[in-house]
């Protein structure tokens, strides 16, 4: 493996605990615009929200559609997405460790944020977790400001160039396979897939994790 000068890090769960705040912006807004007051009942809706949403890799109207169909619950938004996107800052939270983690790895690497998502939206998450000091808005890149997203490896390549690295000497942390895996690869980084609801098969031979304090002995 070449010498590591520079880790990046996808936000929502690699270092955010998207998993706890997506539930949380999902439970507000039902408990908002319904009268579902048994929390068995609410319970349910929430369990299939979180299965419609895809770990966030799906468009919000899908979810909007399918409460609409499946629980006769007509959410007031046409367009849903940027509505979410409004709101879903205002619930993160972060994995644990994630901060501490960061402080060490950057005692000895460059750190940076590769994200996709809204500009404004991931921004505020960074923000909101207080993450932003660590990194800085130089070395934040986010595919809203782009024309393109993850896993194309230009949004990776930019932020090799913003931090004066070359990509064989990168590495990529992120959680969906098919984007960050597969982006940082094309890109010619090392990726890291990050796993961290329990074990998850992978015959690839991409380093896996299931702890982001693994980061800090890994190379």
């Amino acid at each position: 493996m070449n010498q590591i000068e520079a880790i990046f890090f996808d936000f929502d769960d690699t270092l955010g605990n998207r998993e706890v705040y997506a539930y949380n912006c999902y439970r507000a807004i039902i408990q908002e615009h319904t009268s579902i007051t048994d929390p068995v009942e609410l319970e349910a809706v929430l369990q299939d929200c979180m299965i419609w949403d895809q770990k966030g890799n799906c468009n919000k109207g899908y979810v909007r559609d399918k409460l609409r169909n499946e629980w006769n619950i007509d959410l007031p938004y046409e367009d849903f997405n940027s509505y979410w996107d409004s709101r879903l800052w205002e619930f993160t939270e972060l994995l644990p460790d994630a901060r501490e983690v960061l402080e060490e790895l950057k005692t000895r690497y460059k750190i940076g944020i590769i994200t996709n998502g809204p500009s404004l939206g991931q921004k505020r998450k960074l923000q909101k977790a207080g993450l932003w000091d660590l990194f800085g808005e130089e070395h934040i890149i986010v595919s809203g400001d782009y024309p393109f997203a993850k896993p194309d490896p230009r949004l990776f390549q930019e932020a090799c160039r913003r931090l004066n690295v070359q990509p064989e000497h990168a590495v990529h942390v992120g959680d969906i396979f098919a984007k960050d895996v597969v982006g940082a690869y094309r890109a010619g980084m090392t990726p890291v897939w990050i796993w961290t609801q329990g074990e998850r098969r992978n015959h690839s031979g991409v380093i896996t994790i299931h702890f982001l304090k693994v980061l800090t002995n890994l190379f």
